[in-house]
């Protein structure tokens, strides 16, 4: 299969359109500094921060076990400042679920996950995984009905001792280390979580971490609202001589329990680990194409290390140079860390780089120059923009403007039938403009150059409108009245034909002065407006809101009838081996671990009113078939009086009737008959 570039992969890009749409509306009402989609990385490291600070508290108060962790819960809930801690708690850890998945799908529909991003890409769905079952336990410790259901869900779907201790009389001390060990879990698997968050920008210069601080504002805000509107709830005690008839469930954590009830087991976790090992493995089964890797040309690198300082995947290492070029140190590309956003490029001034795909930052300036000087020789006033690949895909420029590709990445047209030009330039990304370019068009007449840029947050290669920006405030000479910085969503070229529209007016062009640039430091100090604010508070607050919907009551399907568990945890029956004649053995010695012998099996077979419902052989545990015989069985009764036998074989000889008895089946109940080895009978409980 053939590789496709950026602007090939169709399919991507009508998403990605509808994606940069929605954050377009959202910049109309707030400036894009201070858009929380452009956050959703470090808006989820927030979430995990307020869990673990929530928590400590929850967690100093709760108490494991059976018969206290429901009464714990509780008294948490009994004051409005426990109250507000649990529903915050429960809220950010929908709200983490919520922003983890649309980082995902942000980095998928903008083509961000292949390549050099495998690693986030793959560690971010082990994050996701780690959170749901992180979750999904803090659920199970509250112990009331949807705890319940989870346990049942256990009981039926994993057999052996792990699913007896439920059946036992005294549940609270067999379950306990249970309790306990699901504490510790909840605790421990979210410090885990900052481990992955490394390995998730181990490939990474200068990872953020931190959401900026109006973000977290409006974050917490939004949780305290929700918090305030709906507060976290227990339900109905787990009870488990009865089945759970409608409760509601977070489906972003118990969606699985519906629908494994539903579907049945073989269906639902087929489709689970198909639909999340195609996720997880999609770097590998849909990579696309680059224009790189980054290629140094050694005779002309001078050492300089910019490239080095402005690489935003730490791709490039400077070596010491053993050749008689007179320079220390040599830049040097990793290929497998290149993401060919052309950055290196912008920031050599020796022009020592290109991209090995085709582009040549000296050779498209080449055509730049080449285009403005034409024009000049005419006598028309020319402006020189650069744009980036992105922008042009996603239908962010006018059409008039000419650029059509990889094979025309420089256009010349007029604008408005009037004498006046405009050269556009596309690059790889904004980042690859070299500063000395800007030197060198403003020396030959340009009579404007225009930057046209992504929303500083939005640059597809993290740093693009960072570094070019950069270069800028670090040569103010260069920021003169014919300079433009223009930042514009790229799927939207509303913007720009406007801004050129206004370029070409006399009253501009007499009253045009030097630009302020954005600031590039302490970004994230700045302060939203007050719309801005209000905005971005709504947004977080809305998309934390799904869990409003999505807590949508379920319950068991055979909670319509009754149910009938068969519980066996045995050691069964052993034909020994012959002694050799001749042999005696000490008094208390076990002839089985001497001379081995053969386990029987165990068959049991159920009938209720003469008919037979089950008839199973369970097989002795371990390796060489010699350990416990364990089973756990949930059996569907119609509810009312019934005959109820069960038959059990564990030798050579045949059936023996273990238990025969008329039962009472109310709706909704769950007998249970638990094997007793010493009195060989099932007892009712």
């Amino acid at each position: 299969m053939t590789k496709k570039l950026y602007p090939e992969r169709t399919f991507l890009r009508k998403i990605e359109k509808i994606g940069v749409a929605i954050e377009g509306a959202v910049n109309r009402f707030a400036k894009s500094d201070f858009n929380p989609f452009y956050h959703l990385g470090t808006l989820t490291i927030f979430m995990l921060i307020v869990l673990i600070a929530t928590g400590t508290y929850l967690t100093i108060i709760y108490r494991p076990g059976a018969d206290v962790a429901y009464a714990t819960v509780e008294k948490i809930s009994s004051t409005w400042y426990g109250s507000l801690i649990r529903s915050v708690h429960r809220y950010a850890s929908d709200a983490m679920i919520i922003l983890i998945i649309l980082h995902l799908v942000r980095m998928f529909i903008g083509d961000r996950f292949w390549g050099q991003r495998w690693l986030a890409w793959t560690s971010g769905w082990i994050m996701l995984a780690m959170t749901w079952l992180a979750g999904t336990f803090g659920y199970w410790m509250v112990w009331d009905q949807r705890a319940q259901w989870m346990t049942e869900f256990m009981m039926q779907n994993i057999a052996g001792s792990s699913g007896l201790t439920y059946i036992s009389t005294d549940l609270a001390s067999r379950t306990f280390s249970n309790f306990v060990i699901i504490l510790f879990l909840h605790v421990f698997v979210p410090i885990i979580t900052f481990f992955f968050i490394n390995i998730h920008s181990l490939h990474l210069s200068r990872a953020r971490w931190w959401t900026p601080r109006w973000a977290a504002l409006q974050a917490l805000v939004g949780l305290i609202v929700l918090s305030l509107f709906k507060p976290a709830m227990s339900y109905a005690p787990a009870d488990l001589s009865a089945m759970v008839g409608s409760v509601p469930i977070d489906s972003f954590y118990l969606a699985l329990l519906p629908l494994a009830d539903t579907w049945g087991n073989v269906i639902f976790w087929g489709l689970a680990i198909l639909t999340a090992g195609s996720l997880f493995l999609l770097p590998w089964l849909a990579p696309g194409r680059d224009a790189g890797p980054a290629i140094v040309t050694d005779p002309k690198c001078t050492g300089c290390v910019l490239c080095y300082n402005e690489c935003p995947y730490d791709a490039i290492r400077m070596v010491e140079r053993d050749d008689d070029s007179g320079y220390p140190k040599l830049a040097v590309i990793n290929p497998k860390l290149c993401t060919a956003c052309g950055i290196c490029v912008g920031s050599c001034p020796v022009d020592a780089i290109h991209l090995k795909g085709g582009y040549s930052g000296e050779q498209t300036f080449g055509v730049v120059k080449g285009a403005l000087k034409r024009e000049l020789k005419d006598g028309n006033p020319v402006t020189v923009m650069f744009t980036n690949q992105r922008t042009h895909t996603l239908g962010g420029l006018p059409e008039k403007l000419g650029v059509g590709g990889a094979e025309s990445r420089v256009g010349v047209t007029s604008w408005d039938g009037s004498d006046a030009k405009i050269v556009t330039a596309m690059l790889p990304s904004i980042g690859a403009v070299n500063i000395d370019w800007v030197k060198t068009l403003q020396s030959e007449g340009a009579r404007d150059i225009v930057l046209l840029s992504h929303p500083y947050r939005d640059s597809p290669n993290r740093e693009d409108s960072h570094w070019i920006l950069n270069r800028l405030h670090l040569r103010p000479a260069l920021v003169t009245k014919g300079l433009h910085w223009l930042e514009a969503t790229p799927n939207d070229p509303k913007p720009v034909e406007k801004f050129l529209d206004e370029l070409h007016t006399e009253e501009f062009q007499k009253n045009k002065s030097a630009p302020s640039l954005p600031r590039i430091k302490d970004h994230n100090r700045l302060v939203p407006s007050l719309v801005g604010g209000l905005v971005g508070t709504v947004l977080l607050l809305g998309l934390f809101a799904l869990a409003l919907p999505l807590d949508i009551p379920a319950g068991m399907s055979a909670a319509e009838e009754s149910a009938l568990r068969i519980a066996v945890d045995a050691k069964g029956k052993v034909d020994v081996a012959n002694i050799p004649e001749g042999v005696v053995l000490p008094e208390g010695a076990d002839p089985e671990k001497i001379f081995g012998g053969v386990h029987f099996p165990m068959s049991i077979r159920v009938v209720i009113d003469g008919e037979t419902v089950f008839d199973e052989v369970f097989k002795p545990s371990g390796v060489g078939g010699n350990g416990r015989i364990s089973a756990l069985e949930f059996l569907q009764v119609e509810s009312g009086a019934h005959f109820v036998e069960v038959f059990i074989k564990d030798d050579t000889n045949e059936f023996r009737n273990v238990f025969s008895d008329e039962v009472e089946f109310d709706k909704g109940q769950v007998w249970a008959l638990v094997y007793n080895e010493k009195t060989d009978t099932f007892e009712l409980r």
